[in-house]
């Protein structure tokens, strides 16, 4: 929220530093010029949204950038190909009109809060001549406020640029923190000052935060004597790690000292799944596999490094982790056992111990363990499960492939996932908001051309927003969709079922001729979903491969699932 981060004043300059990315920039530009330039130097080459009234001249401003405008079908799409997008290439940005367009999108927006993916939400508004009186506007809602007052609760900095004096001071402070904290601001721009000239300079940046060094080199010395004198410890890997890019710092100081490293459900992929001390998922009794969660529960070490504690990465609390065992390092906060360190930057912290020169020997219950076997001719008439869908596709992919999972089993079943080389994996898996992996393929393929997505995707979060194929298929992206097809809302079915959880039927398999563009297949075989996921390699089309799951088939990891959640609400399965 707006009051989170201190605003950039006029300082005296001894005391601070000017932003190297002014240079270039002339005194003054108009406002609409100056945000798509500063964003586009801090690395954004694509937005994503949906025009309104409110929000042309903004928009008009974004088409002479040179940041790709992608208008997509609906602005919950915009937001979770945005937050995609930022996953993969560093920073998102969505933008919208006011409030029938920036409240739609909000609900994509707390995802990303949520999962701390930064991206920048820029919102059309009424102009300031318009605020005047307080009018009945169309869109407004209550108060001209009620939109900035709402995206306070979900970002961590917020400006309306009324004054044409601080605008670009504002932008930067927005832009910041959302680089600085990896998670969404707003910054809404009043549709007659977007042509208004602003002063660019004469402001300065607040300081990069630092470690308190006496903090730091204590915490430090605390862990590398926790490490020394463990006997099997072991590195539970978190998404900040992915967030931060400090992934292969951890890798080094595993490689080191010798420590291998489980990942959980949120941050899989963060470490390459084909490292040798990679050991899986960890995620209590949703763990990948049995060897998984045995190795980390008996440990007598836990680094949880950028990990975060939720009850789906926890497995819905089956996760046994003692705190008198565990160090747990995030951007947020630093516990060694009961120990709470304040003023440490978590990029220190990690640096310090990558530094240390610790040599251990490599745990003796330490295996490697196996990826999926090759399909076997006499099995491919067999009927699918999805267990079966998971191992087939893993058989499929290499490095230049990203898995992007929705809601559902489609989250679930790849926990136990493992691939010969390292393939990205993405998915909302603590926010968990259907309809994210369509239209996040999108963001993907736009933000790493360099990968091909395939989506795992519920029939159920396929009606919400799979229509965004079309927008893939104006583009000429060429995703691969993998519709798990088991009749209805089959997550919620395990938990509950009733007619709540019925919906229509589609001819899947149809899509791709709606849109005029790419492949169809529909498939109920081993051998059939081999066959289509290897044809799809080849064609470098888009893809929609329907794959028909029984009705009751469900992976092991939402079995667990839905019964811890069961269990938690006194419901009876």
């Amino acid at each position: 929220m707006s009051s989170f981060l201190p605003k950039m004043n006029h300082a005296d300059g001894a005391s601070r530093r000017k932003l190297a990315g002014f240079k270039g920039f002339p005194a003054t530009m108009p406002l609409g010029e100056f945000l798509f330039a500063y964003l586009y130097r801090r690395g954004v080459r694509h937005s994503f949204g949906v025009p309104g009234d409110f929000a042309l001249p903004t928009f008009a401003w974004l088409e002479k950038s040179q940041i790709r405008s992608v208008t997509m079908t609906h602005e919950p799409s915009a937001g979770f190909a945005a937050d995609a997008y930022s996953r993969l290439s560093g920073l998102g940005l969505v933008c919208v009109t006011y409030c029938v367009g920036g409240l739609n999108v909000l609900n994509a927006i707390a995802g990303a809060y949520a999962e701390k993916s930064p991206v920048v939400v820029v919102s059309g508004a009424p102009g300031r001549q318009d605020r005047q009186k307080d009018p009945l506007l169309h869109h407004k809602v209550k108060t001209f406020e009620t939109q900035r007052k709402v995206y306070d609760e979900v970002t961590v900095a917020s400006a309306v640029l009324l004054d044409e004096q601080r605008a670009a001071a504002e932008i930067v402070r927005c832009v910041e923190a959302c680089l600085r904290y990896k998670r969404p601001v707003y910054i809404e721009v009043p549709h007659d000052m977007v042509d208004r000239q602003i002063p660019t300079r004469g402001f300065y940046p607040p300081l990069p935060e630092r470690s308190d060094p006496h903090t730091l080199a204590a915490s430090v010395r605390e862990t590398l004597s926790l490490i020394r004198k463990a006997r099997k410890p072991v590195i539970l890997a978190g998404v900040e790690l992915a967030r931060y890019r400090f992934a292969a710092l951890v890798v080094r100081i595993a490689e080191r000292m010798k420590i291998p490293i489980a990942a959980d459900l949120l941050s899989k992929s963060a470490v390459p799944e084909c490292h040798p001390l990679y050991l899986g998922v960890y995620g209590g009794a949703m763990s990948g596999d049995e060897h998984v969660r045995r190795y980390v529960e008996s440990a007598d070490l836990v680094l949880m490094l950028g990990t975060f504690i939720t009850d789906m990465s926890m497995g819905f609390y089956t996760a046994k982790l003692d705190r008198g065992r565990t160090v747990l390092a995030t951007s947020e906060r630093l516990s060694v056992q009961y120990h709470c360190y304040d003023s440490v930057e978590l990029g220190d912290f990690l640096r310090a111990l990558a530094k240390a020169n610790i040599r251990r020997r490599p745990s003796m219950h330490l295996s490697a363990q196996p990826v999926a076997r090759t399909l076997r001719d006499s099995e491919r008439s067999d009927a699918l499960s999805v267990v079966d869908v998971f191992r087939i596709l893993s058989l499929n992919l290499d490095e230049r492939c990203c898995v992007v999972a929705d809601v559902g089993d489609s989250i679930f079943g790849a926990v136990a996932m493992r691939n010969a080389r390292q393939v990205e994996f993405i998915a909302p898996a603590y926010y968990m908001s259907m309809g994210f992996a369509v239209p996040a393929s999108i963001g993907i393929a736009l933000g790493r051309p360099d990968l091909r997505p395939f989506a795992l995707v519920g029939d159920g979060a396929f009606q919400m927003t799979g229509v965004e194929i079309s927008t893939a298929a104006r583009l000429g992206l060429h995703p691969v969709i993998l519709v798990l097809n088991n009749d209805g809302y089959g997550t919620m079915r395990q938990i509950r079922d009733g007619c709540f959880n019925v919906i229509t039927q589609w001819n899947y398999t149809k899509i791709c001729e709606l849109v005029g563009s790419g492949d169809a297949v529909k498939v109920s075989t081993k051998g059939e979903l081999d066959s289509a996921l290897s044809a799809a390699r080849r064609s470098g089309k888009l893809t929609v491969i329907e794959v028909k799951i029984p009705r009751t088939d469900i992976s092991p990891q939402l079995a667990t699932v839905s019964r811890e959640v069961a269990k938690m609400r006194s419901l009876s399965l």
